[in-house]
């Protein structure tokens, strides 16, 4: 383990950040979504979804962008999202920090690659 990852896992976000993406771009099956009243800067709450993938220890905490990517790929019902795979890639937001981003991953039916080949 580096100094960096080592100082990140110590010191680090309890919510998965960027630092956990370790400058990868990895894939993750959704686990479980856990809606939460988180606190914000100023003292207020607000509600968000905790989204835990397979074999993660922290959360995701959603925002409205990656809610919003989840919603348009397996619809609004966030009990559906449990199973999918997402892929996980760090963007500039528009608040001018790096954030994490869920880039939805469509599932490949498993009938079409068994499918026999008629000649």
């Amino acid at each position: 383990m580096s100094n960096e990852s080592d100082f990140d896992d110590l010191y680090g976000n309890k919510y998965y950040s960027v630092p956990d993406l370790h400058g990868e771009t990895p894939h993750f099956r959704i686990g479980k979504i856990v809606p939460a009243e988180l606190k914000e800067k100023d003292g207020s709450t607000k509600r968000r979804y905790l989204l835990y993938f397979e074999g993660v220890e922290k959360a995701l905490v959603l925002n409205k962008t990656n809610a919003q990517k989840l919603a348009a790929a397996y619809g609004k019902d966030y009990s559906k999202w449990i199973g999918m795979e997402v892929e996980l890639y760090a963007e500039m937001t528009g608040l001018g920090k790096e954030g994490v981003r869920v880039r939805p991953l469509k599932p490949t039916p498993a009938s079409d690659l068994n499918d026999a080949i008629n000649f």
